[in-house]
């Protein structure tokens, strides 16, 4: 697969070794592009993972690098929109263009609504929600200069089409915001040919809540493999093609909008969850 030679791709949240980000910007590099990875930071070894060898970002640079293609880690808080411009500019000095931009980096804590505090509603909002707007507003306006479209692609949920309870209604509202964002944004870019859309997974085998099963162990008496496991059997009984969704599933999702195949989709927020939530 070669779709994508020449093009050059920025990938968000993508230093987690179980995590979504990774597997899309494998799979972006397989296509053929060059990638630009960027995390917060060196995501350490966490989750079911904490015994394995991981050193985040560096890691993933080196298997893309593995795969013929170029690839510069970058770390970026992408709820600084300083940051978020140094980012961009590193990245139109390191391969003069941008043309695919994958907004896959959240946080998804869990907490009662009566008690969630204004730290962790800002801080959803500022991750998920304008930290997407960030990251589209820099990379736009380079696609824009450039002249050539180019791609949007926004990690959404199966939580932004279905409100939650169980402690995510921070989560679902950036969700929320995160489809309705993508569909005013198509709107604005599609005279540059600029084609935005989202992916709303469900939940699946990542450690974005390896904080949250720690905490639910160590309060239970038992293990985060044990507490992971409970929840995803719980979930899995649920979908009707009767396994959880891998990061891969997403992956390939987003090479799909991004191939030539896709031409004339915008504005959409489609789902990758093997039928869970068909109604929506």
């Amino acid at each position: 697969m070669s779709e994508l030679l020449g093009k050059v791709a920025i990938v968000t949240g993508a230093g987690g070794k179980r995590g979504i980000g990774r597997a899309i910007a494998k799979r972006l590099a397989v296509g053929g592009a060059d990638i630009v990875v960027s995390d917060k930071y060196n995501i350490p070894p966490r989750g079911e993972d904490l015994t394995e060898d991981w050193k985040g970002l560096e890691s993933v640079a080196e298997e893309i690098e593995a795969l013929g293609r170029q690839c510069l880690p970058l770390t970026c808080d992408i709820s600084d929109s300083k940051d978020v411009d140094r980012m961009v500019a590193e990245t139109m000095s390191r391969f003069s263009r941008i043309d695919i931009l994958v907004n896959n980096a959240g946080v998804d804590i869990y907490g009662g609504f009566l008690d969630f505090s204004d730290e962790l509603w800002n801080l959803h909002l500022a991750v998920n929600l304008t930290g997407t707007f960030y990251c589209s507003r820099a990379v736009a306006r380079e696609l824009v200069k450039m002249g050539e479209g180019g791609r949007i692609i926004n990690i959404a949920s199966m939580l932004g089409k279905v409100g939650m309870g169980n402690g995510q209604t921070a989560y679902c509202s950036s969700k929320f915001g995160v489809i309705g964002f993508t569909q005013s944004l198509a709107l604005e870019l599609a005279p540059y040919k600029i084609l935005v859309n989202a992916v709303c997974p469900a939940l699946m085998p990542t450690d974005i809540h390896s904080e949250d099963f720690k905490k639910e162990a160590e309060r239970d008496g038992t293990n985060i493999q044990e507490v992971a496991a409970r929840t995803h059997e719980r979930i899995k009984a649920q979908v009707p093609l009767g396994r959880l969704g891998t990061p891969e599933d997403t992956a390939n999702m987003v090479a799909f909008l991004t191939s030539k195949e896709a031409d004339y989709i915008t504005g959409q927020s489609i789902n990758v969850n093997g039928g869970l939530f068909t109604a929506h």
